[in-house]
């Protein structure tokens, strides 16, 4: 930041320099200093999907190309609420279809997207989980053992016009404190 500064007053010594001085005061905050520069250390990656995150794009691969060697948990959430809805509507025979044609289907998504995630390098661990989406991915952040979150902007819901990001992925980046992809 002092380098900044010293920066700041030469270039516009006697032109403006009182302006120049606020805006450094106003934006200090959103300047980066050199060690906040180094990209942190990525031994483990938890990235959850869904039916609604599938559509991932290839920077997102090439990114991940940098962290070759890491361990990913490659998670796919399907919401257990929605198996009680469909229960409590029509019926414990109609859940325990819908149920198995969900995991039949996170399988083969984890079953194609695994191998893609192994040819850059990263060992995968695959694995199906039937919870709560937010919570689920909170409580496995929380714990400490992985350095960054991997999450589509659809996690949880279909996209919509007028967010960015569904209501699902904001909560669960309002209350993690790791690093996270949002792609």
């Amino acid at each position: 930041m002092e380098a900044l500064n010293r920066i700041v007053s030469r270039k516009f010594k006697n032109i403006a320099e009182d302006r120049y001085e606020q805006i450094i005061k106003r934006y200090r905050e959103f300047l980066l200093l050199p060690e906040e520069l180094v990209l942190p250390e990525v031994n483990s990656i938890l990235f959850p999907i869904d039916r609604f995150s599938l559509d991932i794009p290839e920077e997102l691969f090439e990114t991940l190309r940098a962290y070759a060697g890491a361990s990913v948990h490659l998670i796919y959430v399907s919401e257990k609420r929605t198996l009680r809805l469909i229960e409590q509507t029509l019926g414990k025979e109609e859940a325990e279809k819908l149920k198995e044609e969900k995991i039949n289907f996170a399988q083969k998504t984890l079953d194609t997207l695994a191998p893609t995630l192994e040819k850059l390098g990263l060992s995968v661990k695959p694995s199906r989980v039937i919870g709560s989406k937010s919570d689920d991915v909170i409580e496995l952040m929380s714990t400490g053992r992985f350095d960054i979150l991997i999450i589509s902007r659809h996690f949880g819901s279909e996209p919509s016009k007028t967010s960015p990001m569904s209501p699902v992925v904001f909560k669960i980046v309002q209350h993690i404190e790791r690093p996270v992809i949002v792609y």
